[in-house]
C-alpha cells in the first residue's frame, strides 16, 4: 500500500477519515468527562472525601489521556501536507500497512517501535 502520492504528500482517505472520527469521539467523550467533573464538585453530598478525591483523580486522569491522543491525532492530520504520513519518523522507511490500520496515528514503524519501548526504563 502506497500512502505517498507522485508530486507530494497525501494521506489515504481511509487513515485521515479514521482519524477524524477518533477525534470527533474524544471530543465527545472529553465534553461528557467535563460534565461529569462539574457534576462530582456540584454534588455536596460525599460522605467520604476520600472517595470524591479519588473519583476527580479518575477524571483528570482521563481528562489528560483524551488530550494527549488528541493532540497526537492533530499533529498526525498536520503531517500529510508535509509529506512524511506514513513514515517512520526515526527509519524514514514506510510504516507497515497493518500498523497504520490499526494505529492511524503511529509516528514509528514496528521495529523503531519497540526498540524504544525497550529502551524506556519501565
Amino acid at each position: 500500500m502506497q500512502l505517498r502520492q507522485k508530486g507530494g504528500g497525501c494521506m489515504e482517505a481511509p487513515y485521515s477519515e479514521k482519524l477524524r472520527h477518533r477525534r470527533r469521539e474524544i471530543e465527545l467523550t472529553l465534553r461528557h468527562l467535563e460534565r461529569e467533573r462539574r457534576e462530582v464538585e456540584e454534588n455536596t453530598e460525599w460522605i467520604d472525601q476520600a472517595a470524591y478525591a479519588s473519583r476527580i483523580s479518575l477524571l483528570d486522569r482521563l481528562t489528560a489521556w483524551y488530550r494527549d491522543e488528541i493532540s497526537r491525532i492533530e499533529k498526525v492530520l498536520g503531517r500529510p501536507n508535509e509529506s512524511r504520513y506514513g513514515l517512520c519518523l526515526v527509519c524514514h522507511e514506510p510504516i507497515e500497512a497493518d500498523r497504520l490500520d490499526l494505529y492511524p496515528e503511529a509516528e514509528l514503524c514496528f521495529d523503531c517501535q519497540e526498540f524504544r519501548d525497550r529502551a524506556e526504563p519501565s
